[in-house]
């Protein structure tokens, strides 16, 4: 479902009809799962797909909270225009001060990334009769594998690129955030070919497709945007063009959502 809406496949609608499922099955307070219940478990001789069936604990692709694949779904998020499900995202699986976003949560290691989110069931079987407790946040939910593999940087580049909205395409700089009201006023710094550029957010409006943007105070010129089948995308301009603008030692872009 999030590949349809992320490769722009699906139509409006379908992105629609989609988002909808997604929110009424698989969304659970520690993120967005694989699948709404686990397969049924009987123990013994191996009925299923051996993953699934004889792995030792009931946790990640197991507990069905694989959070590279919530990341996916924070893409589509950006992607369609749901600033607040996209950013509340961001929080759901970010280990620092989790217990604010994720009351259920239990304690764990808050400088490390975690690749799932493992529901604290005694076995598999309590798991399969109980899953629908993790809904209501009264099975506690703890942090899986730790710092695998590419995790950490597909989590920032959902961050900087598709929620901050900071990418470059060709010879284009683009500017496509996607922000709640609740981030307005929220700033980031991040070079530019070497040069130091702080970024401020001003969201008044829907939260993507900047109407203005002004470097080192300046406005910059309009008029093209970005593709998005879903919703207005995001300001385009020429890298030359911007780099020429970041003519000072510390530069400030103000976008203006």
């Amino acid at each position: 479902m999030t590949r349809g809406m992320i490769s722009g496949m699906f139509s409006v609608e379908q992105a629609s009809r989609h988002f909808a499922l997604i929110e009424r099955h698989l969304s659970f307070p520690d993120g967005v799962r694989l699948m709404d219940r686990p397969m049924d478990y009987h123990g013994g001789t191996s009925q299923y797909f051996k993953r699934a069936e004889t792995a030792a604990g009931f946790g990640r692709e197991v507990g069905l909270q694989y959070v590279h694949a919530h990341i996916r779904y924070i893409e589509a998020m950006a992607k369609i225009g749901r600033p607040e499900e996209a950013f509340h995202g961001l929080l759901t699986v970010c280990p620092i001060r989790l217990d604010l976003d994720v009351p259920s949560a239990l304690p764990r290691q808050s400088n490390a990334y975690f690749s799932s989110s493992d529901a604290a069931f005694m076995d598999r079987r309590q798991a399969s009769r109980q899953f629908g407790r993790i809904r209501t946040g009264r099975v506690g939910v703890k942090g899986g594998w730790r710092v695998y593999s590419s995790g950490p940087g597909i989590y920032l580049n959902q961050l900087i690129s598709n929620v901050l909205g900071l990418r470059t395409s060709f010879d284009d700089v683009v500017l496509d955030p996607v922000l709640p009201r609740r981030a307005d006023g929220l700033t980031f710094d991040l070079e530019f070919e070497g040069r130091p550029v702080r970024y401020l957010y001003h969201v008044a409006g829907d939260g993507f497709s900047p109407r203005e943007v002004r470097v080192n105070g300046l406005l910059s010129p309009g008029g093209r945007y970005a593709d998005n089948p879903y919703r207005p995308g995001g300001r385009l301009m020429s890298k030359a063009d911007f780099g020429a603008a970041l003519d000072r030692d510390e530069n400030l872009v103000e976008i203006f959502i």
